[in-house]
């Protein structure tokens, strides 16, 4: 099972949007601290510390617009520059799903990874991002499922070897 692809300024941009966005636990940790900000803002109103109060609740405000407009505006930018500077991201490559792993060549080289060396994968909509290490990753638009590559076996294989995405 195998077909050939290349990826998009498109795939890559949404790529590293998915790379960066937060895990469950980051978005827990990341809304509790809002709550106590936001909180103790409140408290500092009631007792008439009215500088606290702003400095607070604008803490809480700004740590949760900012991440939205560097997703929104710089990221998108940044990856783009990325692609077009980087030739290499647009050849073409050649995926295998195998027993044991999957098997990417193209015109640089080749490369194989073992189900239990992926350290993790996460998917969206359009792609699934396969984790050698925390930031290092392939990335397999789904689009190549109109090439008769097995999508679904691909993440059936990799909820069975790794684990649930991410």
């Amino acid at each position: 099972m195998e077909a050939e692809f290349q990826i998009s300024r498109e795939d890559y941009v949404s790529a590293g949007l998915l790379n960066g966005e937060m895990s469950r636990k980051a978005k827990y940790i990341h809304y509790a601290i809002d709550t106590l900000l936001i909180f103790l803002g409140v408290v500092a109103l009631y007792v008439d510390k009215v500088i606290w109060a702003g400095g607070l609740i604008g803490a809480a405000i700004g740590g949760n617009l900012l991440p939205y407009a560097l997703r929104g505006l710089y990221v998108p930018w940044y990856l783009k520059r990325h692609y077009e500077k980087y030739t290499v991201v647009k050849k073409p490559i050649l995926i295998f799903l195998l027993d044991d792993g999957v098997k990417f060549t193209s015109s640089s080289g080749a490369g194989f990874l073992k189900w239990s060396e992926i350290h993790h994968w996460r998917e969206n909509d359009s792609l699934i991002l396969i984790y050698l290490a925390p930031g290092m990753y392939h990335i397999i638009p789904k689009r190549i499922e109109e090439l008769h590559f097995p999508i679904n076996g691909l993440k059936e294989s990799l909820v069975e070897h790794v684990g649930v995405a991410i």
